[in-house]
């Protein structure tokens, strides 16, 4: 279950942007055929990708252009209890530092189901994976849900 979503200000947190769940399926569908890529500082998609550049080059081939750093994406959007997670939002995490308070990771929610949040994205260690907030890295990381209009 993840622990930061018992914070009263934070878990009732919804927002008025609504995605069409068709298009959302559409989005991790078509993330998820670049599972297995491996991961490259600066991206070279389709080729390798960074986390970032993986969120830009998916978003981007549904016609929404977003940053190409992790800090820079999480200024966009609108801010989702983790509860009410569903897929196509943005998950932020911090770095390598789970002490900080700076975005440093951002992956694609793929699905919320029993408290646990799914994403896709790309990881250093094994490029374009699916992750949930249960593993222990992500889980210490763990900052905060945003929903982009698409």
């Amino acid at each position: 279950m993840i622990e930061k979503d018992t914070s009263p200000a934070f878990s009732h947190i919804d927002s008025s942007v609504h995605n069409d769940s068709a298009v959302c399926d559409s989005l991790i569908k078509f993330a998820s055929k670049y599972l297995k890529k491996p991961y490259c500082y600066g991206s070279n998609p389709p080729k390798c990708f960074d986390c970032s550049g993986f969120v830009n080059f998916v978003f981007g081939n549904f016609g929404k252009v977003v940053p190409n750093s992790s800090g820079a994406i999480a200024l966009h959007g609108k801010f989702i209890s983790f509860k009410n997670a569903v897929a196509g939002d943005l998950i932020f995490f911090t770095g390598r530092n789970s002490q900080s308070e700076t975005v440093g990771h951002v992956g694609i929610v793929t699905e919320e189901r029993d408290g646990t949040i799914y994403f896709i994205h790309a990881s250093v260690q094994a490029g374009v994976i699916v992750s949930n907030t249960e593993e222990d890295y992500y889980k210490k990381r763990l900052l905060f849900v945003k929903r982009v209009k698409l």
